[in-house]
């Protein structure tokens, strides 16, 4: 039988992922695909290292990948009269404690890749094969990542929406979706078909702090029995990484430190959470 992970959105979590990471270990694991969104947070280079520690890793942009790989984002000013400025000093502060290697690693990951009879996108897959869904005109295309955040795959999402993905895994012959980038999971089966969405392992925001990931174990007739999971790690070594870092572009809000860390231990975004 096959054991195979599945985690997303780090979000520079190192504590995390390196917990995280044993845990799949001690499952007995022999694959591991990552959904992206590893490196916006407080150790971009940690997490990427600790990830390429694994023999058989396939790992995927997210959106944040994106933006840190977007070509001179100084110029998306020229396009854009919503300057992203925020977005830009955090791109640097991430490319800066990011190697040239790092970078070029980064580069080469795919948006989507499809094993068996499933596929893994950051957010959707009808999202990363048909980005004219949302291009923008008049956006030069290295630029248009930039302006898009994708809802994603959520559990309350449109019924047409459903519709169209269904469609969709129909047409590829699919029967699993895996995704992340909303931080919440949730697995939803219609039929022969499961859409499955990770969670994340370094923010979650389902009101649940510990870092979420996903068990496949597959057997020998290709049939599939998803295991979702919770991992506790040290929060107080995450909390530790941001007092480290007091030149975040974030924190130069004030409270928004402290909201960060709030955050983490509760697993209630910031905006939501009282002072």
């Amino acid at each position: 039988m096959d054991r195979v992970a599945v985690i997303s959105d780090i979000h520079g979590n190192s504590p995390a992922l390196r917990t995280v990471l044993a845990d799949i270990q001690r499952q007995e694991c022999t694959r591991l695909f990552v959904l992206g969104d590893v490196i916006n947070g407080f150790d971009p280079h940690g997490c990427l290292d600790l990830l390429r520690t694994w023999d058989d890793l396939t790992c995927l942009k997210g959106n944040a990948e994106a933006y840190v790989l977007t070509p001179n984002p100084e110029s998306i000013q020229a396009h854009d009269e919503n300057w992203h400025d925020g977005l830009v000093q955090l791109v640097h502060w991430f490319r800066s404690r990011l190697s040239p290697a790092d970078l070029d690693w980064l580069q080469s990951l795919p948006d989507y890749v499809t094993w068996d009879m499933a596929c893994f996108a950051h957010d959707s897959p009808l999202d990363r094969l048909f980005p004219e869904r949302w291009h923008k005109a008049g956006i030069p295309l290295e630029y248009q990542e930039w302006f898009y955040h994708a809802p994603g795959i959520s559990s309350d999402m449109a019924e047409s929406e459903w519709e169209k993905l269904l469609n969709f895994m129909g047409r590829e012959n699919l029967t699993h979706v895996f995704c992340g980038h909303t931080h919440a999971p949730f697995l939803r089966r219609a039929g022969i078909r499961t859409i499955c969405n990770v969670g994340s392992l370094g923010m979650p925001l389902d009101g649940d702090p510990r870092p979420a990931w996903v068990l496949i174990e597959r057997n020998s007739e290709g049939s599939y029995q998803l295991s979702p999971k919770r991992t506790e790690y040290d929060i107080d070594q995450i909390c530790q990484l941001i007092e480290d870092c007091p030149d975040y572009p974030d924190f130069q809000s004030p409270g928004m430190k402290a909201a960060y860390q709030q955050c983490l231990k509760t697993g209630v975004i910031w905006k939501n959470v009282a002072p």
